[in-house]
């Protein structure tokens, strides 16, 4: 659904390192083999001046090892361009990149790099920000440190790897590669969820849902109108509906979160792909190229790549998406934060229609909170556009603006899937399943999967739901290619408790993180 993400990492320079007698602040000698350090930075290119993109990291290198107490610098270079932080006015926020690196020693399988919770070392004009969890670090956001706008060029970047806690040994033949992901801070503050504008839309949030606090939410407390089952009603004609019971750690969209800017990109899953184990990555591999413009293959000796690399990720089940933000460190977001991330904290969305021959851009607006999506009228092809709108430029008379946040295609191009509020889910044409949503904490992954490739953290809603309308706690919420403009509202509701477990041609993912 969403309009722009467009990650297209780059290929990785690989770099040699030899080490052969680093000198550690302790004032010890240490030797240590060959280290080779690959990078993964997500590309972003665009014509739209305001948004980040075109992130790049390169020059990276273990450097200072410390004996007392074990760690390493990864010394790394970072840039993009059309970077903003603005605390001073509307709307709040700025953009950000989350790094986090992976690890194998010798042929060994890829593991998820320790970093730790402090002594990082930011160049002059940006900050640093680490994601913990469990007390460890699983990797930083770093962004500006003052009100600004323009490129960023920050070199020198030291992240202190605490390699010892993974298990490496002193003297291990170690390759590192290093990933950068665009995010968007998405600031806290209190935000409704009833859009009064909206005539026929639905199961629309009923008035008087604000969220004020991330505290407790009792069972039925959030409602809405009930025009589909799949919404989460208990029955067929609505007679019963509402939330689950929302715990004090389900994420309401109130508190601060980071946002990943754009969704998945097919580059950015296939490399995720190439870094798993054979069973993982069988389990996760889509197998759907040449089908509605998907296009990652596999060379059948466990690299995966994509034909189209910027371009958004379909056919990504709930299991997909879900082991790629545990394997990333991040998590899954909720509609509520999905609700706040689209309008900021207004309640008005206003929806203009321009249409030519073929093809119409919707626009939905309030305030620049808005996304064009590119509809074809005669269904005659499939577009799914490139994350950064390489390929908006082609088309006639397309409508387009910022969103409120900066966070790009959240209601156009691919659906998202999000945890539901909702109590009840479909499954088998009856509506006596509870979702058991309520009971999502946020807590972030740890950068590890299963043994069969799935994420494993607690509280997660169906990760082990791979097929058929076993995903209860999921949702897909907002529009995408193949809808008509009649749900083209980010207030649509329709399948917001649609536990549809499977790939899917237009569903894409997101993820985020809790900002600390």
């Amino acid at each position: 659904m969403a309009f722009s993400r467009c990650v297209s990492y780059e290929k990785m320079r690989k770099i040699m390192l030899k080490k052969s007698g680093n000198h550690d602040v302790s004032g010890s000698w240490k030797k240590t083999n060959i280290i080779c350090i690959m990078v993964f930075a997500f590309v972003l290119t665009t014509t739209i001046p305001i948004l980040a993109n075109n992130i790049q990291v390169d020059n990276v290198t273990i450097t200072e090892q410390n004996t007392i107490p074990d760690y390493h610098y990864i010394r790394l270079n970072i840039r993009w361009d059309n970077s903003r932080y603005t605390t001073s006015s509307v709307p709040y926020n700025w953009d950000a990149a989350w790094i986090f690196a992976k690890f194998r020693v010798g042929s060994g399988d890829w593991k998820h790099c320790s970093l730790a919770t402090e002594g990082h070392i930011a160049p002059t004009g940006s900050t640093i920000e680490v994601g913990t969890t469990d007390g460890v670090g699983k990797g930083v956001f770093i962004y500006r440190s003052a009100d600004g706008s323009g490129n960023v060029n920050w070199d020198n970047v030291k992240l202190q790897w605490k390699y010892t806690t993974d298990g490496v040994a002193d003297d291990a033949t170690v390759d590192v590669k290093v990933f950068a992901i665009e995010m968007v801070y998405i600031p806290q503050g209190t935000f409704c969820l009833y859009n009064g504008e909206c005539d026929n839309i639905y199961s629309n949030f009923n008035s008087g849902n604000t969220i004020s606090s991330e505290e407790y939410i009792p069972e039925g407390s959030i409602t809405w109108s009930i025009e589909s089952s799949w919404c989460g009603a208990l029955t067929n004609n609505g007679e019963i509906g509402g939330c689950d019971e929302l715990c004090a750690g389900y994420p309401k969209g109130y508190q601060a979160i980071y946002c990943m800017k754009y969704e998945i990109s097919q580059g950015q899953y296939a490399d995720f792909l190439s870094h798993l184990t054979e069973t993982q990555s069988n389990n996760r591999y889509p197998n759907q190229n040449g089908n509605c413009q998907h296009t990652i293959n596999d060379d059948f000796i466990g690299n995966y790549y994509a034909l189209k690399s910027d371009r958004a990720c379909n056919y990504l089940s709930w299991a997909d998406g879900l082991a790629y933000a545990d394997w990333a460190g991040l998590r899954p977001m909720t509609e509520l934060e999905y609700e706040k991330i689209c309008r900021g904290q207004k309640n008005k969305i206003r929806i203009n229609i321009k249409k030519d021959e073929v093809e119409s851009a919707l626009l939905y607006s309030n305030n620049k909170n808005s996304y064009a999506r590119i509809e074809n009228l005669n269904n005659s092809n499939v577009r799914i556009i490139d994350c950064l709108y390489s390929e908006v430029s082609t088309l006639p008379d397309i409508v387009s603006s910022l969103p409120y946040y900066g966070v790009m295609m959240m209601n156009d191009n691919l659906s998202e899937r999000c945890i539901t509020v909702a109590k009840y889910c479909w499954n088998c044409c009856t509506w006596n399943n509870e979702t058991h949503a309520g009971s999502f904490d946020g807590k972030h992954g740890d950068g590890y999967l299963t043994k069969t490739g799935l994420s494993n953290v607690s509280k997660w809603p169906s990760q082990e739901a791979v097929s058929g309308y076993s995903a209860y706690g999921s949702s897909i919420r907002g529009a995408c290619w193949m809808y008509s403009p009649s749900k083209v509202p980010v207030s649509d509701r329709n399948l917001a408790s649609y536990p549809y477990a499977g790939r899917i041609a237009n569903a894409g993912f997101r993820a985020g993180r809790t900002a600390e």
